[in-house]
């Protein structure tokens, strides 16, 4: 009798954490530590134009520490779930066979789940009349309704995506009406926890709330300074040239300058709704990972003897992969 082989998992590590806690510092430290291949799993640094917002890498630092899944897309395009995990696995493919250590750095939950688990967001079915409707009602009530819609139905999905995201808002609550479940269950449920493909271990940053809300808006004052208004009128006046909302206009930074553009709000407001809106964003990021209990450690990354601690703990884990 022939004894079938074993297919160990692939082994997967993952830096995850809300905006602003220093996944990018951590995650390039390992790569010069390591024999590694890193992959950004941030669903807006994918768009070239798209740097100051998303916090994204020089070029020469990317030279330096090349990434997959950024720089891919032109700002009239979209990125969906199927494609991040599409475009990941034959990075990570092509991690394995030359014998390095995949790291999957970014904040996007969605992204990294639909990764990790089996359940696919492409096959869902897909109702045109219903989506008639949820335009109707935007366009007739605002997005609050429905992003309310999304809350009564299923808050736990409602807590990972914007209210700004209209068009995530709508694909989820599509789901949601032509599965007649909910979306969390489906796509994010803790059931399929056990059947990732990976060998997969989470490290989730964080910080002493106040300490992060801080960073985050210095941070945005940081952005402010490096050009985020020039980059946001850009995007702006793209998409009224190509008369479309684009899917990158609701990145954090730029939906809240455009009210400005338009005149209906001062600049001051406008970058403190940037605050605001990235310390909510990374409100539903730690609320979204505590959900899981296996295979993730929670981490306080605040100082540099911490940091220094958690690069040591991850190089000692994998260590096999050293250059």
């Amino acid at each position: 009798m022939v004894q079938e082989s074993v297919v160990k998992p692939i082994p997967l590590l993952i830096i995850a954490g809300p905006t602003g806690v220093g996944k990018t510092e951590i995650a390039l430290n390992l790569y010069d530590l390591l024999k590694s291949t890193l992959i950004s799993a941030d669903s807006m640094q994918v768009y070239r134009e798209c740097n100051v917002a998303t916090a994204k890498l020089s070029e020469n630092l990317l030279k330096k520490y090349p990434h997959y899944n950024i720089n891919i897309k032109n700002i009239d395009e979209e990125y969906s779930v199927a494609e991040f995990k599409k475009d990941t696995i034959k990075a990570i493919n092509i991690s394995t066979q030359k014998g390095e250590l995949p790291i999957i750095v970014g904040g996007t939950g969605l992204y990294i789940e639909g990764l990790l688990f089996p359940y696919d967001f492409a096959n869902c079915p897909k109702d045109i009349n219903y989506r008639k409707e949820l335009d109707n009602i935007l366009q007739t009530k605002g997005k609050e309704q429905l992003y309310k819609m999304l809350f009564e139905i299923d808050e736990k999905a409602a807590i990972q995506v914007s209210m700004n995201d209209t068009k995530k808002v709508k694909r989820i609550l599509e789901i949601c009406h032509t599965t007649n479940k909910k979306y969390s269950q489906i796509y994010s449920s803790l059931d399929n926890f056990e059947k990732s493909p990976y060998d997969y271990f989470i490290v989730f940053l964080n910080k002493e709330r106040q300490t992060l809300y801080s960073d985050i808006n210095q941070r945005v004052d940081y952005m402010i300074k490096e050009g985020l208004i020039d980059e946001a009128y850009y995007i702006y006046e793209t998409e009224k040239k190509l008369n479309k909302q684009l899917q990158v206009s609701n990145a954090i930074g730029y939906k809240e300058l455009f009210s400005y553009f338009d005149g209906n709000d001062t600049l001051n407001n406008a970058i403190d709704k940037i605050k605001q809106h990235s310390r909510n964003y990374a409100k539903r990021q730690i609320t979204w990972y505590k959900r899981y209990t296996k295979n993730i450690m929670f981490l306080s990354n605040e100082t540099k003897e911490q940091k220094n601690a958690i690069i040591k703990l991850l190089f000692n884990k994998y260590q096999q992969y050293k250059k």
